[in-house]
This record gives structure tokens, C-alpha cells and sequence, in this order.
């Protein structure tokens, strides 16, 4: 039989190489997409801080609309308040004028045991000129003078206007004028809304 030709191995430092060769590849390609990855990777932070930014940017935007949306709403109701106590302030002193020139307290005291029954109103006076409680809807100021915790401005209001209190609550003075002068105010306290 004969003998099949070998091949000499290669020398030592060829089959080195050639291992070398066949590791380069592999690693180099690992290289590449670990490369790739880290770009991806920082591509997709720099997206989601993007991203971020910009929904941190629009919920400001959305807040600030918001609150200036609440704030014009809250003028809106306070301007819409304020018509109102003045149209309920002036029907109130022309019923209460009307009365007061024909003498008929009484009247006067039922419209205010009427209101007082409304939610949010505590209480329901009219004082003449000097500060005396003429009608009041509560029976203890009734012939006495203004109670201390109404401030005095209140007797000299020209106009409908509105005074804090010092429990919160609100003092609406409606002056009531005659034809030649002024016949009183009414002074109602108002609770705030709960």
C-alpha cells in the first residue's frame, strides 16, 4: 500500500498566525456592534432627554394656562358678584326708601326676616343717620347704637359698597336717600361661602 503523502505541519509560528487570523475577524465584528450599541445607546438618552424637555416644556406651558384660565375666572365671578350685590343693593334700598318715607317700619323688618332666611346671610340691619338701629333682623340691636364691630364708614357710604369684616364675613352698606337727605344705611353681613 502506499504510503499517502503528509503534509508537514506547519511551522509553529505559521499556525500562530493563522489562529490569529481567525480570531481578528470575530473580534472585530464584535467591535463594530459594540460600537454600534454604544451609538444607539446614546442616540436613544439623547431622544429621551429630548423628549423630556420638551413634555416639562409643555406641562409649564399648560399650568401657566391653566392658572392665568383660574384667574380670570375668579375676576370674572368677582365682577359678576359685584353686579349683582349692586343691582340687589339698589331694588333693596329703593323698597326700603319706600317704606322708610311712608313710616312702615314693619315692612321693613319682614323684608329682613326674609333675607336673613337666605343661605350665606347672617344678619339684616337699617340705622338712621346718628347710628341708631331702627329695624334689625336680630331683635337685641334693635333701639341701640351700632354695634361696635361695625365700623363707622359704613353709616357715611354714598354708594353700594362692600367691607371685610373681622370674622371673615363681608358688610354690604346700601345708603337709603331721600329727597333732600340721607334717611339711613342698611348694613347686611354676609358669610362667606362654605
Amino acid at each position: 500500500m502506499e504510503a499517502e503523502p503528509t503534509t508537514p505541519p506547519p511551522p509553529a509560528g505559521k499556525h500562530r498566525l493563522t489562529k490569529l487570523h481567525e480570531i481578528k475577524l470575530p473580534l472585530w465584528v464584535s467591535l463594530v456592534l459594540l460600537v454600534l450599541l454604544l451609538i444607539v445607546f446614546v442616540w436613544q438618552s439623547f431622544a429621551v432627554a429630548t423628549a423630556e424637555r420638551r413634555l416639562e416644556t409643555e406641562r409649564r406651558a399648560l399650568v401657566e394656562q391653566q392658572a392665568s384660565r383660574h384667574t380670570a375666572a375668579g375676576e370674572a365671578t368677582q365682577r359678576a358678584d359685584s353686579q349683582s350685590r349692586q343691582l340687589f343693593g339698589t331694588a333693596l334700598a329703593w323698597a326700603v326708601r319706600a317704606e322708610m318715607i311712608r313710616g312702615n317700619l314693619d315692612q321693613i323688618d319682614q323684608y329682613f326676616s326674609a333675607l336673613v332666611r337666605t343661605e350665606g346671610l347672617d344678619l339684616a340691619l337699617l340705622a338712621d343717620p346718628s347710628g341708631t338701629v331702627l329695624v334689625a333682623s336680630d331683635r337685641a340691636y334693635v333701639d341701640a347704637p351700632l354695634p361696635a364691630g361695625f365700623p363707622a364708614d359704613l353709616l357715611r357710604a354714598e354708594a353700594i359698597q362692600t367691607l371685610p369684616g373681622e370674622d371673615g364675613s363681608e358688610r354690604l352698606a346700601i345708603p337709603i336717600h331721600g329727597l333732600n337727605a340721607r334717611l339711613g344705611t342698611v348694613i347686611l353681613v354676609l358669610q362667606p361661602p362654605r
